[in-house]
């Protein structure tokens, strides 16, 4: 196993932890959402809570087999959860919430991201 697998592996476990994070954050969101715009805060967490989750579950697996890191899906869902994460830290910033949660999930997926694509390009034959 190289040092990015194991790298891939310490992060997809740390993104299972944001995402059980992000769904407390998530819970928090819905209990106090009296507008539209908190609303919006709830369905921004919960999207990267789902994403979180789904991430942890598939970078522990393309850890231990990077062949899988290819299909066409986790790649996908990789793009797919570091523009949300980008998307939720705007909307945090443009409408006044407490943007930090969503910061620091944004660095945490970047940080998953880098050692995916490195995973992956160690896969290619």
């Amino acid at each position: 196993m190289s040092s990015n697998q194991k790298a891939l592996k310490v992060m997809s476990f740390i993104a299972m932890l944001a995402a059980i994070g992000m769904a407390a954050w998530t819970g928090m969101a819905l209990m106090f959402a009296n507008t539209s715009t908190g609303l919006l805060l709830a369905i921004c967490s919960l999207a990267t809570a789902l994403l979180d989750l789904v991430l942890g579950a598939a970078g522990i697996g393309v850890a231990n087999r990077p062949a899988r890191g290819l299909e066409v899906y986790y790649i996908g869902v990789s793009w797919l959860a570091v523009v949300l994460n980008a998307v939720s830290v705007v909307v945090y910033v443009l409408v006044p919430g407490f943007v930090w949660p969503a910061a620091v999930n944004l660095a945490i997926v970047a940080v998953y991201f880098h050692f995916s694509r490195r995973v992956r390009f160690e896969a290619l034959p």
